[in-house]
């Protein structure tokens, strides 16, 4: 038996753009899904205005070239899968309504089990690193709405004739990630209280948190405060040694004073002259540049391949209302 989207349509694609533009704005979809998930109370601001007025974003040259090319992509797409029908609907997750999506095209394995599609086109120069983070989420997403056991992202960079490539676009198979989609669907839920609660300045933190942050916050503050000083006097400071004292622009000085001292380094780096070693040796220099680009693409298709992922943490102070 053929598994069916559990999802339901919410704008059908033939309908008013007006229509289109108020389902739209009522809940989260997978283009603002990142956004959302990544920003705090000035991101959602500004995504709830867009989301309430329409945004102003009509698109540009490059887009609209995409978009062009969007059809054949999918057509290209139903050699990937077992069949893909192109998609202009708005959807609307099963398990929460205002959870939606409208994915390029919904694809079906073999086994009838439903691919969500992402299709993009880039013009001359884009550079390749894969799936952004943003469309990656997009297509998490879409896989949500959707019921989707995995996703289908599929781009191609034009050349510099704006022609499509030969051999035809990128095709990358993307697993499901629960872990990611429970993410996005934590961060749209809060924005979404959030909204209902009438766009409160502050959010609504477990108490642990609010404890911690307010313990920290007016420390943060003043730390960045007196940091920005610093940095001000600093800078004076250098100025003024690089100016009075002999030699130390070159070899750096140590001095004390009443209320401290100060010890400024100075490290030297060589680079390389690309263009004194083009000129003087113009196939050696070809042949390193061609091997360098070889060994960059081939380090490119290794993270694709190999990935690591590496993990740092960072915490930055934000005042209220900014």
């Amino acid at each position: 038996m053929t598994p069916q989207i559990t999802a339901r349509i919410v704008v059908p694609e033939d309908a008013p753009r007006t229509v289109w533009m108020l389902e739209r704005g009522e809940g989260v979809t997978a283009s603002r899904a990142w956004a959302i998930a990544r920003g705090g109370i000035k991101t959602w601001r500004r995504e709830l205005e867009q989301m309430m007025n329409g945004s102003t974003f009509r698109g540009t040259k490059a887009t609209k070239a995409g978009s062009a090319r969007e059809a054949a992509l999918l057509d290209e797409a139903a050699d990937q899968l077992h069949t893909v029908t192109p998609n202009a609907a708005l959807w609307a997750s099963a398990a929460n309504d205002l959870h939606r999506a409208t994915p390029d095209g919904i694809g079906r394995n073999s086994d009838g089990t439903i691919v969500a599609v992402e299709v993009k086109s880039h013009e001359h120069g884009y550079e390749d690193k894969g799936i952004p983070a943003d469309h990656l989420a997009q297509l998490q997403w879409q896989m949500h709405v959707l019921g989707a056991v995995s996703g289908l992202y599929g781009y191609e960079i034009r050349d510099e004739d704006d022609m499509p490539p030969a051999d035809g676009a990128t095709w990358i198979d993307v697993p499901r990630d629960d872990e990611m989609i429970a993410y996005l669907i934590y961060r749209a839920d809060l924005f979404i209280g959030w909204r209902d609660a009438g766009c409160p300045d502050v959010d609504d933190l477990p108490e642990d948190v609010q404890a911690a942050l307010d313990a920290w916050a007016p420390l943060k503050s003043k730390l960045d405060s007196v940091a920005a000083d610093e940095k001000k006097a600093a800078a004076a400071l250098k100025k003024a040694i690089r100016t009075s004292i002999p030699h130390a622009e070159r070899f750096g000085a140590v001095a004390m004073g009443e209320h401290g001292g100060y010890q400024l380094g100075v490290s030297e780096s060589t680079s390389i002259d690309e263009d004194a070693w083009s000129t003087a040796e113009p196939h050696v220099y070809e042949a390193v540049r061609q091997h360098s680009e070889w060994i960059a693409e081939s380090e490119a298709a290794a993270k694709l391949l190999y990935p690591k992922t590496t993990r740092r943490e960072s915490l930055r102070f934000q005042e209220v209302g900014k």
